[in-house]
């Protein structure tokens, strides 16, 4: 074994460099066939741990469109869990959250790229027994954060020039 070394190290240090990842290109459906099958050989805990991670990672996706969601619902919601998702939560990811006892909205998330912010669409009124649509055509768009002054109808106050806003 050849070990590479620093100039001015001691005999019995090698350099320090940090550790490749392991990365698998997949040329053929054959490559492609047996990778699937190592999959399956998976332990019960490595398969767990796995979901829990895929999970938290749909959970912190979700997470942030809520207050957009509860803008466009006019209410806060009590609870916030996925409980289904789709896609590979980087580029894509199509989620069911449960907002009350029954009650759930469907996510549809989007990017180009990593680097780039998401686009979300949003399906409203749900319940537990409603699919995820694969499809954009069966979601609305969720409008990005408006301002304060749309919140608030200023015509309607009744001071009229006492009325102030930030």
């Amino acid at each position: 074994m050849v070990v590479a070394m620093k100039a001015g190290t001691t005999q019995g240090t090698p350099e320090k460099r940090p550790m490749r990842s392991v990365t698998e290109y997949i040329r053929s459906p054959a490559q492609l066939n047996q990778i699937k099958s190592e999959a399956g050989k998976q332990t019960k805990q490595q398969t767990a741990a796995k979901n829990f991670f895929r999970k938290n990672e749909a959970q912190m996706v979700a997470d942030l469109f809520r207050p957009r969601v509860e803008q466009e619902l006019e209410e806060e919601v009590e609870t916030w869990k996925v409980v289904d998702y789709m896609g590979d939560l980087t580029r894509k990811a199509i989620l069911k959250v449960m907002i009350g006892e029954d009650d759930y909205v469907h996510l549809f998330a989007t990017r180009p790229t990593r680097q780039e912010t998401w686009s979300c669409l949003y399906a409203p009124y749900k319940t537990g027994k409603c699919m995820m649509d694969q499809s954009e055509e069966y979601y609305f768009e969720l409008p990005e954060r408006r301002f304060c002054s749309e919140r608030f109808d200023v015509s309607s106050c009744a001071t009229g020039d006492l009325c102030s806003m930030m």
